[in-house]
């Protein structure tokens, strides 16, 4: 659905990125901080101008695509939203509908209620986001963007979710919550692109990864052939295992810091 081919910046010095994400698939990119994970996303979501290098979404260029097309199949989420005006919970979900009016699927009302609940967010649908906590209020703008994204039960058009740090502020419940959901849209057909931080999350959520160091690839390919130990002490410095859990799960747990030489 989405690819980007060469990618090069000058902001957040990509050097050559390439990348595919499909429909029904979750592609995790991770690193350690100033690798240039959000950097790509910004590439991605049409936000940052590559310097050389191209992005296409269903085999068009990018940029070729109509701002208002765009937004009705492709949501991004950011690391930080800020709110600077008054507003309950309901109506900012909805804001994420207005790439939508005027077009005759509608559906608004309906796609507000599903994003509500698919986060758990009905009782504070009334509530002043203002007065949210921290991990409410993330949760709240994930609802926005799949609310942007809806489609009537029955259509199965592509869609395309750019995360940045999805799982910010949310306690281990909602972490886990949060990503089940994720998997769940995947399942669906959603195409998503997420910068994930945690790797045990990365490993257990994703299909497929991008490990970047110094806005250079590291690994990827299959999550679990990207994220090995010596991958992982390539990109982050640190001895790391992978050890195998319940029903199927995985853990990196890091030892320590890498052995010099």
């Amino acid at each position: 659905m989405i690819a980007a081919e060469g990618i090069c910046t000058t902001r957040g010095n990509l050097a050559g990125i390439s990348l595919r994400a499909e429909p029904g698939t979750v592609l995790a990119l991770m690193g350690p901080n100033g690798s240039g994970k959000s950097t790509l996303l910004h590439v991605l979501a049409g936000d940052l101008a590559a310097s050389s290098g191209s992005v296409r979404l269903q085999g068009r260029p990018l940029a070729a695509w109509p701002a208002a097309a765009l937004a009705t199949i492709r949501a991004v989420l950011p690391q930080t939203s800020q709110v600077a005006f008054p507003i309950q919970v309901t109506d900012l979900v909805a804001i994420g509908r207005l790439p939508h009016r005027g077009l005759a699927r509608g559906g608004d009302a309906e796609a507000v209620a599903a994003a509500l609940t698919a986060l758990g967010l009905q009782h504070l649908a009334h509530r002043p986001y203002q007065r949210l906590s921290g991990g409410e209020r993330q949760r709240v703008q994930f609802a926005r963007v799949l609310a942007q994204i809806w489609r009537p039960p029955g259509e199965t058009s592509p869609r395309l979710l750019l995360l940045d740090e999805p799982t910010n502020n949310l306690d281990p419940a909602q972490r886990l919550a949060l990503m089940q959901l994720v998997r769940r849209l995947a399942g669906q057909g959603t195409a998503v692109v997420a910068v994930l931080h945690d790797l045990t999350e990365a490993l257990n959520f994703a299909d497929h990864g991008l490990l970047l160091r110094d806005g250079r690839v590291v690994a990827g390919g299959p999550i679990h052939d990207v994220l090995t130990p010596a991958a992982i002490a390539a990109a982050f410095d640190v001895e790391a295992v992978i050890l195998a859990g319940p029903l199927g799960s995985s853990h990196v747990a890091v030892l320590g810091e890498k052995p010099a030489g």
